[in-house]
């Protein structure tokens, strides 16, 4: 509801300087309209308390900890799981050396 007041204000003024403007003015008007309509629709800054943003600076800190605390872990977790294929490929290149010997 409040945005149909504020479209029909906006109108109210476009049609204002049209009106007064006369014939020559339309795209004036038009403009006029956009800007105002613009303004009216436009969410003007709220104050924000300096614990609320603390708060939020803080929970932005701890959720960027976690990420990179996860992120070592998969990485550790990559590395052993490498290492652990490593180690199966050396034994199994190792056993085939063996079998070859034995020949």
């Amino acid at each position: 509801m409040k945005i149909f007041f504020k479209v029909l204000i906006a109108c109210f003024i476009g049609g204002i300087w049209y009106h007064i403007g006369g014939q020559n003015s339309p795209a004036t008007a038009l403009i006029l309209f956009i800007f105002m309509l613009f303004i009216l629709l436009m969410k003007p800054i709220e104050f924000q308390s300096p614990e609320k943003r603390e708060d939020y600076m803080q929970q932005l800190k701890k959720k960027r900890e976690r990420r990179l605390a996860l992120e070592a872990k998969q990485k550790e977790e990559q590395i052993r799981l490498h290492k652990a294929n490593q180690e199966r490929e050396e034994k199994r290149k190792r056993e085939l050396r063996n079998k070859f010997k034995n020949r």
